[in-house]
């Protein structure tokens, strides 16, 4: 007889009232915790201390998160310098949108 398998998948969506244990993060987008922890020493993401000892960041900052993750993996940059090129792509973002409203 064939043994059938069945795998129940969970969904929520995330919002702005949202935490999101770090490592979970760390998981998702292969960054370690101590990464995170400079991250959120360097302003890139407001985070919290959840139950004893566990760091907490909000769900709105995963966008930055997985962008400073790749910059750090990928291309061998450091949190100090994954911070600059955010706070840098971010502002060029801002001014093209300004551009575009002329």
């Amino acid at each position: 007889m064939a043994r059938v398998s069945t795998t129940v998948l969970e969904a929520h969506v995330l919002g702005e009232g949202d935490w999101i244990a770090a490592a979970e993060v760390c998981e998702l987008y292969r960054i370690d915790l101590a990464a995170v922890h400079e991250l959120a020493e360097l302003g890139l993401i407001a985070a919290r201390q959840g139950v004893p000892d566990k760091l907490q960041v909000p769900a709105t900052a995963l966008p930055r998160l997985r962008i400073a993750s790749r910059l750090m993996r990928d291309l061998g940059v450091n949190a100090s310098g994954a911070v600059l090129a955010l706070e840098l792509l971010e502002r060029i973002r801002h001014l093209e949108r300004l551009a575009g409203d002329y």
